[in-house]
């Protein structure tokens, strides 16, 4: 009977460790840690971590790479279109967790949920065969941000591979190769911040894991080398120079008012007459917002130039 119990309970055990490992049986790859920019021309993607090892392409200033591994204080795996190889890290600009960028990717698992937010907890918004090739327009900690139909969700990057320019063109995607270095810095900050939409809000967070409106812009900018106050009141009044709303451009700091006289809200204007922000409204999180609804009219106060 002694035995009979033990042989329970060590199944039951078993069963519990089980349900507490990580599920990646499925998954065809690694998941992709983050990506950087390019800082110079003719940058070579080599073969292994080291100037022996063979050249498989270059890349040039402001293309983005998706990093796969940061195995080295030298060197990072990388990919680029389907070319997987290691780049020196005094190559790269601005790592980090979040960016956008074009490339395409093929699922590469089977039954791969498509969801509505960069985390297994979000809704599913629907699920694709092996072998279903969606527009990638960014990565956000660990997630490619991806188009497919009129749907635009995230997938979990172990789930996809990125296809050369070829097979891209070949599925009908095309791919934007302007890079970074064509773009403003304003258009850069703005399109770093739309990056981030889907992590949650956290007041007073600062991080990937969540954000309060203020952390958000000061977290943003601080990938750019701008240090701003860290609380929306104190960044209007310490920090930037004022500018017209009529003047409005991407990277521009927008500010809003619940009482008309305090700063109690801020985000980023991205154009066309929006602004992404942290909304701690129902716990939404980092969203992409008109400036044309009522709560922003009636409650906007003004907007600053830090660049």
């Amino acid at each position: 009977m002694k035995t009979a119990k033990r042989l329970i309970v060590t199944i039951l055990l078993a069963a519990v460790i089980a349900t507490m490992l990580p599920v990646t049986a499925s998954a065809s790859g690694t998941i992709a840690w983050g990506a950087a920019d390019i800082n110079a021309t003719g940058v070579r993607i080599r073969s292994g971590p080291g100037l022996t090892y063979d050249v498989l392409t270059h890349v040039n200033s402001g293309d983005v790479v998706v990093i796969i591994e940061r195995s080295s204080s030298e060197w990072y795996k990388v990919n680029f279109h389907g070319t997987v190889g290691f780049i020196s890290v005094p190559l790269l600009d601005r790592i980090r967790d979040a960016a956008n960028f074009n490339a395409a990717g093929s699922i590469s698992g089977s039954s791969v949920n498509m969801r509505e937010r960069p985390n297994t907890s979000s809704s599913v918004l629907s699920t694709h065969a092996s072998g279903t090739v969606m527009k990638i327009i960014g990565i956000n900690a660990g997630w490619y941000k991806v188009e497919h139909g009129s749907q635009t969700g995230y997938v979990r990057s172990d789930f996809m591979n990125i296809l050369s320019q070829n097979e891209a063109s070949s599925a009908g995607i095309a791919i934007d190769s302007a890079s970074s270095a064509t773009r403003s810095l304003g258009q850069q900050i703005a399109d770093y911040g739309v990056s981030l939409v889907g992590v949650r809000y956290v007041w007073a967070g600062n991080s990937t894991s969540g954000f309060d409106c203020s952390g958000f812009v000061t977290y943003v900018l601080k990938n750019f080398g701008i240090s701003v106050t860290r609380q929306s009141a104190g960044m209007y009044r310490n920090n930037g120079t004022s500018i017209n709303k009529s003047d409005l451009m991407p990277g521009d700091l927008v500010f809003f008012s619940r009482n008309g006289s305090n700063v109690s809200h801020v985000g980023i204007y991205v154009g066309d007459s929006k602004y992404v922000h942290s909304s701690s409204s129902g716990g939404v999180g980092v969203i992409v917002s008109s400036m044309n609804t009522s709560w922003a009219s009636s409650t906007y106060f003004g907007a600053k130039r830090v660049i």
